[in-house]
C-alpha cells in the first residue's frame, strides 16, 4: 500500500468521524488474501464499506473502484468474520481525493456508489 493511499485512508477516517460515522475498521484484509476493504464504518444502523482512492492534483481525481462482485465478496467475508453485527443494512461508498498539497486535498464522498451505478446503467 502506498504512503499516499495510507494517508488518504486516515483522512477518510477523520472525514467520516466528523460526519457522525463510527469507524469499525481500516485497511481490513480478508484472511484468505482475496483483498482489502479501506474503511468499514457504521452510519446509524447501516454498515458502510468504503473504497478510498487518491491521486496528486496534477493527475486529477482518481477513478472509483467499480468492481461490484469483488466489493460484495469482500463485504461478505467481513460480515462473516464480524457476525456479531447482527441484522443490518449494508452500503457501498467511495471517497475520491485529489491531493493539492501536503496538508490539503479535495474530497468527493459518493454515498451508495453501487446503487448509483445501477441507475446509470439503465
Amino acid at each position: 500500500m502506498s504512503n499516499l493511499h495510507e494517508k488518504a485512508i486516515a483522512a477518510s477516517e477523520r472525514f467520516l468521524e466528523r460526519r457522525g460515522y463510527e469507524v469499525l475498521s481500516t485497511s481490513w484484509e480478508a484472511p484468505d488474501g482475496f483483498g482489502t476493504i479501506d474503511v468499514v464504518a457504521m452510519d446509524e444502523d447501516t454498515i458502510v464499506f468504503v473504497t478510498v482512492e487518491a491521486k496528486n492534483a496534477t493527475d486529477g481525481f482518481p477513478e472509483e473502484d467499480n468492481d461490484r462482485v469483488k466489493r460484495e465478496a469482500l463485504a461478505a467475508k467481513w460480515l462473516a468474520e464480524n457476525a456479531d453485527r447482527g441484522d443490518v443494512s449494508v452500503r457501498f461508498d467511495a471517497i475520491s481525493m485529489m491531493v493539492v498539497s501536503e496538508d490539503r486535498a479535495l474530497l468527493r464522498h459518493h454515498i451508495n456508489q453501487l446503487s448509483t451505478m445501477e441507475s446509470d446503467e439503465e
